[in-house]
């Protein structure tokens, strides 16, 4: 079904039902899964609930600190557990018979203990926990698989541009609860279209240059970015010609921190960088743009903006997925570009965004199309820059393939290598 050193995928891969229970079981049942950010947990007792593929699950910081993730299912009957997003709490209770858990997901209290007779072993009817806890520059990653490697070693050398992104100041929070919608549309779509699509921006975000709120294209220099483990990003930089803001346009108050905290290597990219997109395998996806016309966006005017956005692809069925997307600000920016940051975000890329409208219509068109058994045997073409060699031109982590004036769809064959590799073990979650 996936033939990645042929650059071909299978349309069953987008709508077979049994491709999507395996899915869950061999992807994320076995690998570490984005869940949220630190900052969404300041307080002890604070917590959040989210998803790990289709299970529900607790993250919560208990009293010493420490972040839990557990399985939002009661281990009497089953029900959900707690039904809120968000809150604080000492104790969880189930609604239905009243079973009560700590923090840590140890089951502290049975109403009618005594009928039991002495039978019922409170220790080992706790919440399931998360086999493995691990956050990286404030980002929560967990994983049911006991056998999987530690968060680092996972991540490989997409660290080295997540460092740019998330470890750039020394203090990032969230602005709020994510922002939640439901797309009618396989979750392996969105993943692919931000690890390593960017020859869709013409046709189906043309409006942009046609209106001339965009840097000619074509004039641009980048980099797709393939590493260990499916995972991906695009670097690109202002065409040559453009003025620009340098660091992203981040904020002047903000360029010491970076300049101190990033390796010479990731501020001299960084420097004249538009854009960063990718995807942390299988499901986080995040983006770092640039606006040459902010005051469309959300800018003040004559200044170039910037915003940066973590998306999760929860599927929800094989045709159908949720978007969480986070907001995140650099807090040593000062009140003005924080709050022009925030509307260029919710102008382009929030629930309404012009450019996220324009997505979720490919997505859902996708979906939709390759329903039928005639469309299920076709193949999906990615054979976009197939052999291509990595440039030596390259300085950061992973391998680099040079983007100047043409794209390539690596990263995306990258995604489907690991996929494939995943799928065609036996499932690690026991």
């Amino acid at each position: 079904m996936v033939k990645p050193e042929d650059g071909l995928v299978s349309a069953r891969v987008f709508v077979d039902p049994d491709v999507y229970q395996l899915e869950l079981e061999h992807i994320f049942a076995s690998t570490w899964l984005f869940l949220g950010h630190e900052s969404e947990l300041p307080k002890a007792g604070d917590f959040v609930t989210r998803r790990m593929g289709e299970d529900p699950v607790i993250v919560v910081r208990d009293d010493d600190g420490h972040i839990h993730v557990l399985l939002n299912v009661c281990r009497h009957r089953g029900r959900k557990l707690c039904s809120e997003d968000c809150g604080n709490t000492t104790f969880f209770r189930c609604g239905y018979h009243g079973w009560t858990y700590a923090q840590s997901g140890d089951l502290t209290g049975v109403p009618f203990l005594d009928a039991y007779q002495g039978r019922l072993d409170k220790r080992a009817l706790g919440l399931q926990r998360a086999a493995s806890v691990d956050t990286y520059h404030g980002l929560i990653f967990a994983t049911w698989n006991p056998d999987c490697e530690p968060l680092r070693e996972y991540l490989g050398d997409i660290a080295w541009t997540l460092d740019i992104l998330f470890g750039r100041t020394d203090r990032m929070e969230v602005a709020g609860p994510p922002l939640r919608w439901l797309i009618d549309a396989n979750w392996k779509l969105p993943v692919g279209n931000f690890a390593g699509d960017g020859h869709h921006l013409m046709t189906t975000h043309g409006f942009s240059g046609a209106l001339g709120l965009k840097a000619k294209r074509a004039s641009r220099r980048g980099y797709s970015v393939a590493t260990a483990n499916g995972h991906g990003a695009v670097l690109t930089n202002w065409a040559k010609e453009t003025a620009h803001q340098p660091y992203l346009a981040l904020a002047s108050e903000v360029v010491p921190e970076l300049e101190r905290n990033l390796s010479a290597g990731q501020r001299l990219v960084l420097r004249d960088l538009q854009v960063i997109v990718g995807n942390v395998f299988p499901n986080m996806s995040f983006l770092d743009t640039a606006s040459h016309s902010p005051a469309e966006w959300g800018g003040p005017e004559g200044l170039d903006m910037s915003f940066l956005t973590v998306r999760q692809w929860q599927p929800r069925g094989v045709g159908q997925l949720e978007v969480w997307s986070w907001l995140l600000l650099d807090k040593s920016a000062p009140v003005p570009w924080l709050e022009a940051s925030t509307a260029c975000y919710e102008r382009v890329f929030g629930v309404a965004g012009v450019f996220e409208q324009d997505d979720t219509e490919n997505w859902s068109s996708i979906s939709s199309a390759l329903r039928g058994p005639m469309a299920r045997r076709l193949w999906a073409d990615y054979r976009m820059g197939l052999g291509v060699s990595p440039s030596p031109e390259w300085i950061g982590q992973g391998q680099g393939y040079l983007q100047q004036g043409q794209f390539w769809e690596v990263n995306e064959r990258n995604f489907y290598q690991r996929w494939r590799e995943l799928m065609t073990r036996c499932s690690a979650s026991g």
